[in-house]
């Protein structure tokens, strides 16, 4: 996808910038600001502390502004920017005078959140997972969710596991098939020339060859096919009608789905026996 998102995350110690590009999102720069806390005395001197405090914080907006159109003012693939932060510094920010014209055009919410800086910004992310749903990084991270929801609650619309998504494809139960980007094997056809027995068997790339004893008459089996196991299940997907979504590895969910799943697992229209 060539669409990015901008994303502010400030309040008046720090702030944090972040580029969402498809299924990447990139925190690009963090600044602080020095602005001192609460001052507690009374009287003349803390007037004069509070003229101060205002006059580092208008400063500090200014760099925010800085910054905010020396990273996304050179993107003309640029659809959006979404400004968040605790309290009302976020706002002051966008109504003041601090956000480049055109980037002003391109805020597309203003959202209240607990956290500044970097932790601001994965919470202002998952916030705005309704206003950019068509983003594939929330598409991805909405099906793996909904994957590990009914593997947990056990309904059986959810099965892992390559064999298993084989037959599923082939039965054309699968609805969703999610393929971890980093899920590399092959499918290898074997034929025994005695008894014409067929098998198949899957390869990892680790693995120099596949056992070829024939399960049948314990002959020598030959390699009669060996492809992808990725694209037999993508063509085996196009087929049956199924949706196909590579998953990215950049995503909590994405690490998750190969590490703990085996980096293949689909959502069924139907149940099956496995």
């Amino acid at each position: 996808e060539k669409d990015v998102y901008g994303f502010i995350a400030l309040d008046r110690s720090q702030a944090a910038f972040a580029l969402l590009r498809g299924r990447s999102l990139e925190i690009v720069e963090e600044i602080t600001s020095g602005v001192p806390g609460k001052h507690r005395a009374g009287g003349q001197s803390a007037r004069r502390f509070e003229r101060v405090i205002e006059q580092l914080a208008h400063e500090f907006y200014k760099r925010i502004g800085e910054y905010a159109a020396r990273i996304f003012l050179e993107l003309p693939e640029l659809k959006g920017i979404i400004i968040g932060g605790p309290g009302f510094t976020k706002n002051e920010f966008v109504e003041g005078d601090y956000l480049h014209y055109e980037l002003k055009k391109k805020v597309l919410a203003v959202v209240d959140i607990g956290y500044s800086g970097e932790e601001g910004i994965y919470e202002l992310v998952r916030r705005s997972s309704k206003l950019l749903e068509n983003v594939q990084y929330f598409r991805e991270k909405e099906l793996v969710q909904e994957f590990l929801e009914q593997t947990a609650r056990d309904t059986g619309l959810a099965i892992y596991g390559y064999k298993e998504v084989l037959k599923a494809l082939r039965l054309g139960a699968v609805r969703v098939l999610l393929i971890s980007e980093k899920f590399d094997a092959q499918l290898v056809r074997l034929k025994c020339p005695r008894c014409n027995r067929i098998a198949e068997k899957i390869k990892s790339p680790l693995a120099e060859k596949v056992e070829d004893t024939c399960p049948e008459c314990g002959g020598s089996m030959s390699v009669v096919e060996e492809k992808s196991l990725v694209d037999e299940l993508i063509e085996l997907a196009e087929q049956t009608g199924a949706q196909v979504e590579i998953i990215s590895s950049n995503t909590e969910e994405g690490e998750s789905l190969r590490k703990a799943f085996g980096g293949v697992v689909a959502l069924l229209r139907f149940r099956i026996r496995t």
